[in-house]
């Protein structure tokens, strides 16, 4: 009755058990206080900055935050690869990957969430014929069936192509097959003071290319303070699991500590001082043996994040009442 929040959300946080602590249910808030927090955090009106994957791909670019690097944009009329080249039909589409031959790309709409639509294609070419397979599904187009792959009613068909991520030793050990990665919210506390509040680690199904929890995916909390897995939860499943060992090849997952877990979050929390008018996102990033890349960013997380992390969002009603108080 206080806080509003549903028996769903109460059962999925975990709030039921034993061990949780009386005094954290009360950090959880309602999806009404989540929205209109957020509305105060990030102004809608450049909300849209990040959501098309091709002017967010430009902004990381421009302002030098490490991310995966774009390879070209494909479109009827203005699609143009990195180094300036027509990139607009299929012959330009087949020339261009043939010179990439041997390497593994990855395809992405412009829009949408959960993964829909993102394809991690290998491409091998004997200078003649080439072959794009899709890794994990292992299914065959040809340079006209992808393009038709991205064609929606009444629209030209439209994607981008990037480099494919290496992660690292430790991330992969996860799950090989898919691009494990971090959710961390991350909020501005103070001017020019940002601290990550809360986080999961989302790790793909044997055989699946991403790591998305509407596709099956597991996650598992993040100790803050040490960056130990806590047991992992199911998305689909009607309560809070407590996974331990990867399902499908018995990896380890609950009790890992996360390697240079420290670096990964001073990663998260100068990304978004670095975001123009963001004051609170989700961020995606994953390890590579480099560092820390981040893959994208979402400034209008889903709020059941909060009770997948156990993530004390009462803390962005504080910063935005704090914010409305100047």
């Amino acid at each position: 009755m206080k806080t509003r929040l549903g028996p769903r959300y109460f059962v999925v946080a975990g709030m039921a058990r034993k061990n949780f602590k009386e005094a954290d249910k009360w950090l959880h808030i309602s999806a009404r206080e989540y929205y209109n927090a957020l509305d105060k955090l990030n102004p809608p009106l450049y909300r849209k900055l990040t959501q098309s994957k091709l002017s967010e791909k430009a902004l990381y670019q421009l302002l030098h935050i490490p991310t995966a690097p774009m390879l070209g944009y494909f479109h009827p009329v203005v699609g143009v690869t990195k180094s300036g080249e027509a990139l607009q039909t299929a012959k330009s589409l087949r020339q261009f990957l043939q010179k990439l031959n041997g390497s593994t790309v990855m395809v992405k709409p412009l829009e949408g969430f959960g993964g829909t639509g993102v394809l991690a294609l290998a491409i091998r070419s004997d200078g003649e014929e080439l072959q794009l397979q899709s890794v994990g599904e292992q299914q065959l187009y040809s340079a006209e069936q992808l393009i038709s792959a991205y064609q929606r009613n009444g629209m030209q068909p439209e994607f981008m192509l990037e480099a494919y991520i290496q992660q690292s030793a430790q991330f992969a050990s996860f799950n090989p097959s898919s691009l494990n990665t971090l959710r961390l919210w991350v909020l501005e506390t103070a001017p020019d003071q940002a601290e990550v509040i809360g986080g999961y680690l989302r790790i793909g199904r044997a055989g699946k290319v991403i790591d998305n929890a509407s596709a099956g995916g597991i996650m598992c909390p993040v100790n803050l303070v040490t960056g130990e897995l806590q047991p992992g939860l199911i998305k689909k499943t009607p309560h809070r699991d407590d996974i331990c060992q990867h399902p499908d090849h018995g990896a380890p997952l609950a009790g890992v500590v996360l390697e240079q877990w420290l670096q990964i979050k001073q990663f998260a929390e100068k990304v978004l001082l670095t975001l123009p008018h963001t004051r609170f996102a989700g961020l995606d990033i994953t390890m590579t043996e480099q560092g820390p890349l981040l893959i994208e960013s979402n400034v209008a997380p889903d709020k059941d994040g909060a009770a997948h992390g156990n993530i004390p969002s009462i803390k962005l009603q504080f910063a935005a009442r704090k914010l409305c108080a100047k």
